[in-house]
């Protein structure tokens, strides 16, 4: 399932939109008590209460109160105990607005901080100014002190790269801390502090006046309903056979899976069957999640057909164990759930559905099943590695799903050759669980015995720690040593506790590894740490994996009050002008001659951009090569299987404009349309440097902007190149983090800057001199000449043989000379692109596939915002697609041999347009109001 972090939350960039620049801005004060500013429909800068506990534990906001008129009523709970908190906000002025906050402690609470915090993305802020009443300075292009400025003021301005000011003026001095946060996000935080020390019923006010740089007026809640602006849309679940929508003949999926023997990881770093090791193959699958896959036989072979038919050819089995263990703590399998997990499994064999799944995701565990005090919190990835009768009860229950003998195959589950991969627990870095870590002596002590076996006694500790290590410490006495309250911090205790995760994880692998290999005989491909919080010493633990995997969420909802549900929030920012594109950060987490997977991604509903998602998604993928990919989730229940349903956060089956979406990503990179980078970059860390840090980075860097143009990796050597150069057909730049082997040169992968990373690859030939990539201004441009994002103009460009479009704004002209595509046009904001069926390129191919995208939402759907950004509730059916149009021209000869048709949900052709044709092409105009409803879809084919 996936997770949000606070401290990476905020990731706003101000753009000036073409559409909306004419527009006021506007201030939204939400149900949590944050206060968002939003220009051009983008927001910009966000005002938050928080605290942070005395081990620097971030608590942020709470829904307390149904959200309606008069303060929001918010709760914050931290340093044990809990504040009741109010905000208001009110206009006073074109161009200025008053803000409140009020805490209330119901029970004592003892902080490190209390705060409402302003944060701005880094991208805004590089290369402005801020000003704090007589003080100045500038914000950094890099990373460097942390706090740019501490102290108490009455006015703060801001004043952003492009010329843009915010001031806030409070009515008396005001503690004020300026911090720049890229050590955790890329972002800026403006702090406000408040005295953090209060009784019962003590309270805390904060007051300011904020200065916007525009006219902002304050926004307002709305409701979706059916009219000019949203035309209904009937959805349809199964596809129709030889439709244009049936992709079952594109040759995704080869039946039965297993007939060319097992998937392999080739010494390439891609997948391949035994049959034919040199031939790469990719897959491209959906997730299914508990009642979705406990289903009665003819809904199972109807299911698989349908996922068949629109074109997958692999399956996630993911949050099974509950189920089918009958919810029970060290319960044993329901005999009927196994058998409808069974014929699933047998279902997707037989239709040549690969699959995977991991050994830990949810089942119940209870501490009396561990042999623990009652009391005992349960957090069982985390108890695996150091917690002896955990790690027996994950391999009792391995040991009972793979040594399961399937009637409907007749194969154990570990013999079986269409279960290709497993993951040993999901989601599973250890620092995603660090605050529950730290309060588990188990890690205390195995910390120890890591520092006993690595220093020896407590002297030589000591001269490693100096003051870091406490008087009434010693790694031999019973209580272990602490964990220190940040997991990251520049500091040896931090540093050796990279290092010691880092050898536990390899250690609990390891022992995985054996168990499932050597006493199962299980020949499935393993890996783990999946997510979240990867650091580079991680990347020596992922040599030991037959592949890597990782998983990324865009717009993935931050709950207000109960999760999973609403009221929610999602940042929405436009992904083309604000780079918020999913995978780049992930690229990082790749090995040179590993395989590379992504088992979990999405564009999460209900946000307007996410029928961008499955472009954006395909074509990431595509171009780093990566192997295998696939969408959380298409159902997390039986019912929305059969029938349509309305719209949900993840649920495709629910969502027919990120299934139409997932089309692209299925022909950009599961068919191959969009080429692979022929070159790259490697990070290379060395064995030494990864034994003896200097420091503890994560993965990603902040140039990952290169994701877009050119491949990205890293690899583990032996010894650090002393400077970037080129090997073959990569750019391999040292990373940097070595105390006696680090690299002299200044171009490591740390320090090493936009300008310098673009010449070094045109020094070294690696990228086209005309390649048009300028990170600064936001244009990406890949080495394959495929793919254009321009983030200035707002639009992206794919022209490749067999599939070309983008994404296209009012005013904007998308030409793909290769493909021989021109869309223009656009009434609103839309995803275009026109794929070929019969495997010719466009300009020959007598059928394609167009898929028009606009937004997709319930009727009745609730915001607390005209942009949409906070749901307050889901609606009903039927869903409702945003009016607009767009005018395609298809460059071919004999053009009026062609027709065109809008489509139905399920490829039925509804409705024949009106195109015209001349010497040179074919011409159509694609409204989404038509006749029947709103339609998405079109097929050109001969009549």
């Amino acid at each position: 399932m996936p997770h949000r972090h606070l401290a990476t939350l905020m990731l706003f960039l101000f753009t000036a939109g073409t559409a909306l620049a004419a527009e006021p801005d506007l201030a939204l004060g939400g149900p949590d008590g944050v206060l968002r500013l939003t220009h051009a429909g983008q927001p910009y800068c966000s005002l938050r209460p928080g605290a942070f506990d005395q081990a620097w534990t971030y608590a942020g906001p709470a829904v307390a109160g149904a959200p309606g008129a008069g303060p929001a009523h918010f709760s914050i709970t931290a340093g044990g105990g809990a504040l009741a908190g109010e905000s208001e906000v009110a206009s006073s002025g074109a161009q200025r607005l008053t803000a409140h906050w009020r805490f209330t402690a119901t029970r004592p609470v003892a902080l490190n901080s209390l705060h409402v915090s302003a944060e701005f993305a880094a991208a805004d802020l590089i290369g402005g100014t801020w000003a704090a009443d007589d003080h100045h300075g500038a914000f950094p292009p890099t990373l460097g002190e942390q706090q740019l400025f501490g102290g108490a003021v009455r006015h703060v301005t801001i004043t952003t790269r492009d010329g843009r000011t915010l001031g806030f003026a409070c009515p008396a001095p005001v503690s004020v801390g300026l911090q720049d946060d890229r050590r955790w996000g890329q972002t800026f935080s403006l702090r406000f502090g408040l005295d953090a020390k209060l009784g019962a019923g003590e309270k805390r006010a904060f007051a300011v006046t904020i200065e916007t740089p525009a006219e902002t007026i304050l926004d307002g809640p709305v409701t979706l309903a059916a009219g000019p602006g949203w035309i209904p849309f009937h959805d349809e679940l199964d596809i129709v056979p030889g439709s244009a929508l049936d992709l079952s003949d594109q040759g995704f999926q080869d039946a039965p899976a297993g007939k060319h023997g097992r998937v392999i990881a080739t010494p390439a770093g891609h997948f391949a069957f035994t049959d034919n090791p040199q031939r790469a193959q990719r897959f491209y699958g959906v997730n299914l999640c508990f009642g979705a896959q406990y289903l009665a036989h003819a809904d199972a072979d109807r299911l698989v057909e349908r996922l068949v038919r629109l074109g997958y050819n692999a399956v996630r089995i993911h949050h099974y164990e509950g189920e089918l263990l009958g919810g029970k703590a060290g319960g044993a399998p329901l005999a009927e759930k196994f058998d409808q997990l069974d014929y699933l499994v047998a279902a997707c064999v037989k239709r040549g559905m690969y699959l995977t799944t991991d050994l830990f995701v949810s089942r119940p565990i209870s501490a009396a099943q561990l042999g623990l005090a009652a009391d005992r919190p349960v957090n069982f990835k985390v108890l695996v590695p150091v917690v002896p009768a955990a790690f027996a009860d994950w391999q009792g229950f391995a040991r009972v799903l793979l040594d399961h003998r399937n009637p409907y195959t007749g194969r154990r589950w570990a013999d079986e050759p269409a279960l290709a991969w497993l993951a040993m627990i999901n989601e599973g870095n250890f620092e995603n669980y660090y605050g529950d870590m730290r309060a588990i002596p188990e890690w205390r002590t195995a910390f120890a015995g890591w520092a006993r076996a690595h220093y020896g006694d407590r002297a030589a500790l000591a001269a490693a720690w100096g003051a870091e290590l406490h008087a009434d410490e010693d790694p031999a006495a019973p209580g272990g040593l602490a964990l220190p309250a940040d997991a990251g911090a520049d500091t040896p205790r931090s540093r050796d506790l990279q290092r010691f995760l880092a050898a536990t994880e390899r250690d609990m692998f390891r022992r995985m590894r054996a168990f499932l290999r050597d006493e199962l005989k299980c020949a499935a491909l393993l890996t783990n740490c999946s997510s979240w919080y990867n650091r580079v010493l991680a990347q020596g633990t992922r040599t030991d994996f037959d592949f890597v995997d990782d998983h990324y969420y865009i717009d993935h909802p931050e709950f207000l009050a109960a999760g999973w549900q609403p009221p929610s929030r999602s940042p929405d920012a436009d992904p083309v002008r604000s780079g918020r594109t999913g995978g780049r950060a992930n690229a990082f987490v790749r090995l040179d001659g590993k395989p590379m997977t992504v088992t979990e991604f999405n564009y999460v509903a209900p946000s307007p951009n996410r029928g961008l998602g499955g472009m954006l998604a395909g074509a990431l993928g595509a171009l780093q090569d990566w192997d295998g990919m696939w969408r959380f989730a298409y159902s997390h229940d039986a019912a929305s299987l059969t029938s349509p349903a309305p719209l949900s956060y993840f649920n495709l089956v629910c969502d027919p404009l990120n299934q139409a979406a997932d089309r692209m990503a299925l022909c950009l990179f599961l068919r191959g349309d969009l080429t692979a980078a022929p070159h790259g970059i490697a990070i290379a860390m060395g064995e030494g440097e990864l034994a003896e840090p200097r420091s503890v980075p994560f993965t990603d860097r902040p140039w990952d902007w290169a994701a877009w143009v050119t491949r990205i990796s890293t690899r583990v050597v032996a010894t650090v190149p002393g400077a970037a150069h080129r090997d073959g057909e990569r750019l391999v730049l040292p990373l940097g983090i070595g105390r006696q082997d680090a690299p002299t040169a200044a171009n490591t992968a740390l320090t090493i800057g936009d300008d310098a990373l673009l010449g070094l690859l045109r020094t070294a030939h690696l990228l086209p001199a005309a390649n048009v990539t300028a990170p600064a201004q936001g244009v990406l441009a890949a080495e394959t000449g495929q793919l254009l994002i321009d983030g200035p103009h707002g639009t992206m460009l794919v022209d490749a043989p067999r599939s070309a479009g983008g994404f296209i704004v009012p005013g904007a002209t998308l030409d793909a000379a290769v493909a021989g595509l021109r869309v223009s046009a656009a009434s609103v904001p839309a995803t275009v692109l026109v794929s070929t069926l019969d495997g010719q390129p466009l300009r020959q191919s007598r059928r394609l596939l167009v898929t028009h995208l606009t937004d997709l939402q319930d009727s009745g759907a609730r915001f607390a915002e005209r942009a949409r950004t906070t749901l307050l509730a889901f609606g009903t059916l039927p869903h409702l697609v945003a009016a607009g149009s767009v005018t395609i021209r298809l460059a071919r000869a004999a053009p009026g041999e062609l027709a065109v048709w809008a489509l139905s949900a399920g490829g039925r052709r509804l409705e024949r347009l009106p195109a015209t044709s001349d010497a040179d092409g074919l011409t159509v105009t694609l409204d989404v109001a038509g006749k029947d409803g709103a339609r998405m879809l079109y097929e050109i084919a001969a009549p």
